[in-house]
């Protein structure tokens, strides 16, 4: 499974249509809610659909006093097919935070704790059609050492790799790779020039390009002692750094996401400074590394871009928040979407959600494109809605909107949207948290939303 997009997820419950859309019908098909629990980190870690349409989920649940690792996968139709609990053998805090499916198994990447109560990176493997756990790997590079893992990418030889994070002077990256029988094949570890304890490196998320190399995207900080965009290209076989490059300016350069295109080019997005916050966007050359663009979006004074996608007819997408007048007290963010060119990055339009009110707190999760829509994700309090879900469809084209999907909450409750994932039929996994604030209830929740064919390309 190449180029297999790790987890980043989002929400769902009911959904509505608002808005219909001019190029044909569209349906919710089911949603499905499971509860995970009360402890502050439980919720979706992430989300993935594989090519017959079934939709698999992990994420942390339990109480307070012990957390698991919940993995579920739900047919087609919506109907459960296995869900299973993972408890360590310290039966204490076992956190999951991604996941990818690939050769009949599904993976999950997180941390669970060894020795000492010192967390130990954790790699699971499930049978996709039972749910029988076939392998669980902890892994430690040493006494006393705290990891987790990330992101969870596979290639097509079947080969895992893992993305997170390690301790040493502050936090360093780690990286793991693992053989299609669970062997650790390489490790790697990248510390960046800041001294502790402002060396807090970690790496976000791993791709596997269409030449079957491992990308992994890090947060690294500089000698500046401020973060930049980290991008590594490994190579899958020994781990050697194929290339390494470093992208930002004397301030907060944040990466939040990767993408890679069909040509191997990459991708990253996140927030980069340039008198304020901005939409920080970046493409390398995937052969060799070297800068071709870079470019800044701003829709306010504090903007922060969430996630970046790309289609194939040269566009690259990127969503995230944006606030207006830069005053984080009135929670007045906005919702902007851009779309540029994968050529050269020039903008081709922009697109803004949300009311300036106090309170009109909207904010992006992840992006997508399907069926010649740009399909945008996030959760809204601008009235009419009252912390809802919401799903734009936008016109590839012209960023027009055409369709407008909303999961309400129920009082109390609140929605925290994370990931969108399609399928090779054109439908759409809406996914991530709901949690009630009088309660302190979280449930995972997925939607499934068939887009029809857009007519007008």
């Amino acid at each position: 499974m190449t180029h297999p997009k790790t987890s980043r997820p989002l929400m769902a419950a009911v959904v509505v249509l608002v808005l219909g859309s001019s190029a044909g019908a569209t349906a919710q098909d089911w949603t499905v809610r499971q509860p995970a629990g009360t402890a502050l980190p439980d919720g979706m870690g992430g989300m993935v659909v594989d090519q017959a349409g079934v939709t698999y989920i992990t994420g942390t649940s339990g109480a307070s006093s012990n957390t698991d690792i919940t993995t579920a996968a739900y047919a087609p139709d919506g109907s459960l097919r296995w869900s299973r609990t993972f408890n360590g053998p310290a039966n204490w805090h076992d956190q999951a935070r991604a996941v990818a499916v690939a050769g009949g198994l599904v993976y999950v990447a997180g941390n669970t704790p060894g020795p000492g109560s010192f967390a130990q990176a954790l790699l699971l493997a499930y049978d996709a059609r039972t749910g029988r756990l076939r392998r669980a790997i902890p892994y430690s590079s040493g006494p006393q050492t705290s990891e987790h893992g990330a992101s969870v990418a596979v290639d097509d030889a079947g080969n895992v790799y893992v993305a997170g994070g390690t301790t040493g002077d502050g936090g360093d990256a780690l990286v793991l790779a693992f053989d299609p029988k669970g062997q650790l094949l390489w490790q790697r570890t990248w510390d960046g020039p800041a001294f502790a304890p402002y060396s807090q490196d970690t790496a976000l998320e791993v791709l596997v390009g269409p030449d079957g190399n491992p990308v992994v995207l890090i947060h690294g900080v500089m000698a500046s002692l401020h973060p930049d965009f980290v991008v590594i290209k490994y190579a899958a076989g020994d781990g050697s750094t194929l290339w390494e490059t470093s992208w930002g300016v004397s301030g907060e350069d944040s990466p939040t996401d990767l993408e890679i295109d069909a040509a191997g080019d990459v991708y990253a997005t996140g927030v980069g400074i340039d008198l304020n916050d901005k939409y920080a966007t970046i493409k390398l050359d995937g052969e060799k590394g070297a800068l071709l663009w870079q470019a800044y979006d701003q829709g306010g004074i504090d903007d922060r871009a969430a996630a970046v996608t790309v289609d194939d007819q040269g566009g690259v997408f990127i969503t995230g928040s944006v606030d207006p007048d830069g005053d984080h007290s009135n929670f007045n963010d906005n919702i902007m979407t851009v779309r540029r060119r994968a050529a050269d990055g020039g903008l081709v339009w922009t697109r803004t959600y949300g009311l300036n009110c106090i309170g009109c707190y909207d904010i992006a999760a992840d992006v997508k494109v399907a069926q010649g829509k740009v399909l945008v994700a996030g959760a809204s309090t601008s009235p009419p809605y009252s912390s809802d879900g919401i799903l734009f469809a936008l016109d590839a084209q012209t960023g027009a909107e055409t369709a407008r999907y909303v999961t309400p909450s129920a009082p109390a409750e609140s929605t925290r949207p994370k990931v969108l994932r399609t399928s090779r039929a054109g439908t759409v996994r809406f996914g991530g948290d709901f949690w009630n604030g009088s309660t302190g209830q979280v449930d995972f929740a997925i939607a499934r939303i068939t887009f029809a064919t857009n007519t007008s390309r």
